[in-house]
């Protein structure tokens, strides 16, 4: 999976920084590194991965709540969403028709154009890149997804010895099937598979499909139709108390 790529970092401070790496079939990638204010000692990190049609700013209020505990955080913007739209100097962007009727078939033609089978490897990149600064403990590195990005995270446990794994509403890209059995079968990371009762997108079977697949794997299902980040509120204490912090 690491076949990448040529990373193009800006210099990390203590405060927020605007990241960019470019992949190797040409997009330009963003990300938002932001650190907690007063450390004396390498921080762990948090790598957040927004679902389809989204942005990075959907883990804005997760994410400070990291910082406040003392963890750096990485929000990015995955190919062809928010600033990750420029391709090879072309603009490349996913459909953004989202109502949920019509969802489905955006994300199937998205992914012809903006090849979402490529998602794992840009964040293998992130992570590269991240593990070159020496304030942050790239052997402390938890993975927060959503949706699109919650079932691309998945397959970076084939690569990473992560200390924990949080998904809401997990997606599937058809692609990436295989290997993300593997890092279910494989990975002994304690995984946290969220959903909702009556999600409207089927990410409550894939929930309980993930989690009993996974070695260390935890299912929550609540009540309600909400998908992805919209079902934090719900569910955000029991993460803290799952990950221990």
């Amino acid at each position: 999976m690491k076949k990448l790529i040529l990373l193009l970092g800006s210099v990390l401070t203590l405060s927020a920084a605007e990241l960019t790496i470019t992949s190797e079939d040409g997009f330009k990638l963003y990300g938002w590194l932001d650190k907690p204010v007063q450390t004396k000692k390498k921080t762990p990190v948090v790598l957040f991965a927004h679902q389809f049609g989204s942005d990075h700013t959907i883990w804005n209020d997760l994410s400070k709540k990291f910082n406040d505990k003392g963890f750096a955080t990485l929000n990015i913007d995955l190919r062809g969403h928010g600033k990750s739209t420029m391709q090879n100097g072309k603009t490349n962007k996913v459909i953004t028709n989202t109502r949920l009727d019509h969802i489905k078939e955006a994300l199937v033609q998205s992914d012809k154009i903006i090849g979402f089978e490529n998602i794992p490897s840009d964040l293998s990149a992130w992570i590269e890149l991240i593990s070159e600064d020496d304030t942050i403990d790239a052997g402390k590195l938890y993975l927060f997804g959503s949706s699109l990005g919650g079932g691309s995270i998945l397959v970076l446990l084939n690569d990473y010895d992560v200390k924990a794994l949080v998904a809401l509403s997990a997606g599937e890209p058809k692609t990436l099937r295989a290997d993300i059995d593997m890092a279910l079968g494989t990975s002994m990371t304690k995984t946290l598979f969220i959903a909702s009762k009556n999600d409207p997108l089927g990410a409550t079977g894939r929930t309980i499909e993930y989690g009993k697949k996974a070695i260390a794997g935890t299912v929550i299902i609540v009540s309600g139709d909400g998908h992805g980040t919209v079902i934090l509120p719900q569910v955000e204490d029991y993460i803290f108390s799952f990950l221990g912090i």
